[in-house]
């Protein structure tokens, strides 16, 4: 059974085994950090072997054939790209597809503002699945929805981490033509208990409920992103990346405190996919003087397919670069982000009931100073 064949530090959580199951003998069950995990039922399970199947960890993924060919992007529309995490691609191409009949599937944030995947039809809708989203996604029983939807004739566009791509290509049993798979240049996904903490922090001190988060708030421009939190006192909160405690310890490079532990050997990067199109930040593209730092976008395409419905957008400025000049400013497009030395010691602190800023706090002055770890530090 699939618990046997992949261990916690080699499980994404995307779920397929449990959506795959016959006999509903799969539960996906969170761990102290908040990330879901199967667990198999051994009294209802008839060992069909399905989950092992769909597993993204367990074959080799199947690479498309294609040369990758790389552009710089921005929607012309400049609300469009003042709203999304970079130039604005990903709503410009859901645009066009919902246009022509089909429907797209993304993560967006639910009531108590965790993150989950849902699938939209109206183009009002597109900006539930806007933005980056720094915890993991929950995939609940999309790949079963978006089978549905592909069987009825749909097109479909499914946008994810590279790992939820390959999980639900192996789901549906290989390439569908009216899928396109999108994926992006992922550092890691975050653990839902150490992104709640943050926001439950915030709102004591608020002393509101909060209405919206925001990541990579373009309020000081595409360059120095900060974070935006909308309370329902009409509140807000705001802070650069490195000032705000949980983007600090995400992107931090010493840091990477609450990835989920495949992240850390992810099998899933490189240049060459097994999706469509691949998206990101342009991070180091010279924008023109006048032009406003609203973003621009890294494009990838590793299909004929992805290369035609890029083709297809004319709301996209494009141009073409070389993969290099994007990988200088994404090292995460090759190489995967390292578990800090501080990372237990943060879920000590969490299991402690620490204040997350706090916590955060503790470790930034502990980089001050040539002492390894705060539990040295208290030592001496």
């Amino acid at each position: 059974m699939i618990t046997e064949m992949v261990g916690t530090s080699e499980c994404t959580g995307c779920g397929g085994c449990y959506q795959i199951c016959p006999r509903n003998a799969i539960e996906m069950k969170p761990d102290r950090k908040g990330f879901l995990y199967p667990q198999v039922l051994k009294e209802k399970c008839s060992e069909c072997g399905l989950c092992k199947k769909v597993c993204p960890v367990i074959k080799d993924i199947c690479i498309n054939e294609y040369d990758t060919v790389a552009y710089a992007a921005w929607s012309k529309n400049e609300k469009i790209r003042y709203c999304s995490t970079s130039g604005g691609v990903f709503t410009e191409i859901a645009n066009y597809v919902i246009e022509n009949g089909g429907c797209v599937v993304g993560a967006k944030y639910a009531d108590n503002h965790l993150v989950e995947h849902s699938i939209i039809f109206e183009k009002d809708d597109i900006g539930l699945l806007r933005q980056s989203k720094y915890v993991q996604s929950n995939l609940g029983n999309i790949f079963k929805e978006v089978k549905s939807q592909l069987q009825l004739g749909k097109n479909v566009l499914f946008v994810g981490t590279p790992c939820q791509c390959v999980a639900l290509s192996k789901f549906l049993g290989g390439d569908n033509e009216k899928l396109t798979l999108c994926d992006f240049i992922c550092r890691g996904v975050n653990a839902p208990n150490a992104y709640m903490a943050y926001l439950q922090e915030l709102e004591e001190r608020y002393q509101s409920e909060i209405q919206k988060v925001w990541f990579k708030n373009k309020k000081h421009g595409w360059n120095h992103f900060g974070t935006k939190i909308i309370f329902a006192n009409g509140e807000e909160y705001y802070a650069q990346r490195n000032d705000d405690p949980f983007m600090y310890g995400y992107i931090k490079k010493e840091l990477n405190l609450y990835m989920r532990s495949c992240c850390n050997q992810c099998k899933f990067k490189g240049i060459s996919r097994a999706t469509d199109l691949t998206l990101g930040d342009f991070w180091g593209y010279k924008v023109d003087v006048n032009e406003k730092d609203y973003g621009v976008s890294a494009v990838m395409v590793h299909s004929s397919k992805g290369e035609k419905i890029l083709e297809a957008v004319n709301s996209l400025h494009k141009e073409l670069h070389t993969i290099d000049e994007i990988i200088k400013g994404n090292i995460c497009l090759e190489k995967s982000a390292q578990k800090s030395e501080y990372s237990d010691y943060f879920w000590k602190c969490m299991d402690e009931k620490v204040p997350f800023s706090k916590i955060i706090e503790r470790i930034k002055s502990c980089l001050l100073y040539t002492s390894p770890s705060p539990r040295d530090r208290q030592k001496s």
